[in-house]
């Protein structure tokens, strides 16, 4: 068998494995909440290199006669193009594989460009109705509706966020050029100031790290290639270790106790919520846009208990996943790049 088959079998079964059985292991295994982070990271290099992987198989079939690598025969296959004989030197079935390798290509990009204009529209969209219904600006809290502390300190913890008038108890992040972090009056009278402050803080961390940006890829990916197991699955383990990196961020200035007591008591208020909320409830504003994921929306209870119980992987351990995060990367571009000759 000649090694350009070789390779694009190769690159072609190593995309399926990534994409189904590998990403649905991915996706159940526990030891990713004890390092979200690198989890994270590894999320990231998996989806790329089975993306890599499934074109570059289509790619090596199509132009393994105009070169002795992916790199060669593509600038050759460039040049033919420009000259008006892009087809000349390839069989009928590289031709077949190219024309899917280069569809699987536009599909992917196009899913995820038109989900990013979608999301940019749904949040312009929330925006400005957020602002129509808040006035533009946080409005006044009294120190009674938090519990504790002066109107003063009150009125700084509530700085840049936004209040809605509604009495279930919702915190989530708009993100964006112009983000926004929302409570509402329902969060205030649930929760004290110090549980308030770790639920900002947590809020503000997915500003800060833009973690939409994280997600909105496998969101993209999973809306339109759920029906593969490890696709969705991807997707909602994404989501749920941005909530955990940022509720890493939220008890550097509160404390693991007072964030789990109020991811608790929200929890506890009521029926949990949908993606992207802290509450219980769907805001009045919600459903306009798909927001960050926030406080409360999934896996409270295994949240809860890695903020009580923590348990880190060891240094070791978060070195072997990068270093499979790399290889995953690396290999694939490798061995186009060495080539089939």
């Amino acid at each position: 068998m000649p090694v350009a088959t070789v390779l694009a079998v190769g690159l072609a079964v190593t995309s399926v494995l990534l994409a189904a059985p590998l990403s649905a292991l991915l996706a159940r295994a526990s030891w990713t909440r004890r390092a979200p982070r690198a989890a994270l990271v590894l999320w990231q290099a998996v989806c790329l290199s089975a993306g890599v992987c499934l074109v570059g198989a289509g790619f090596v079939i199509a132009l393994e006669p105009l070169g002795n690598n992916i790199a060669t025969a593509l600038f050759r296959w460039l040049q033919r193009l420009f000259d008006g004989q892009a087809l000349v030197g390839m069989t009928g079935h590289g031709i077949i594989s190219g024309t899917l390798a280069t569809s699987a290509a536009l599909i992917l990009f196009g899913v995820l460009i038109r989900s990013v204009i979608l999301t940019v529209r749904r949040r312009r969209a929330h925006r400005l109705l957020l602002d129509l219904l808040t006035g533009g600006r946080s409005p006044v809290v009294t120190s009674d509706r938090c519990g504790v502390g002066s109107d003063r300190e009150v009125g700084d913890l509530l700085a840049d966020v936004r209040i809605l008038d509604h009495s279930m108890a919702v915190a989530y992040t708009l993100p964006g050029w112009h983000s926004r972090v929302v409570l509402s009056a329902g969060m205030l009278d649930l929760l004290d100031r110090a549980e308030l402050v770790a639920v900002i803080d947590h809020e503000k961390a997915h500003v800060r790290s833009r973690h939409d940006l994280l997600v909105l890829p496998f969101q993209a990916w999973g809306t339109a290639l759920g029906w593969l197991p490890g696709v969705r699955a991807a997707a909602e383990s994404v989501a749920e270790l941005t909530e955990m990196l940022a509720d890493d961020w939220a008890v550097r200035r509160s404390s693991p106790a007072t964030l789990a007591r109020a991811l608790a008591t929200v929890a506890l208020a009521g029926v949990p919520g949908a993606s992207g909320e802290i509450g219980p409830h769907r805001s009045p504003v919600a459903p306009l846009a798909q927001v960050t994921p926030a406080v409360a929306g999934r896996s409270v209870a295994a949240r809860v208990e890695r903020l009580l119980r923590p348990c880190p992987l060891p240094m070791y351990s978060l070195v072997c996943v990068h270093v499979v995060a790399g290889l995953l990367l690396v290999v694939p571009v490798g061995l186009l790049l060495i080539g089939w000759r």
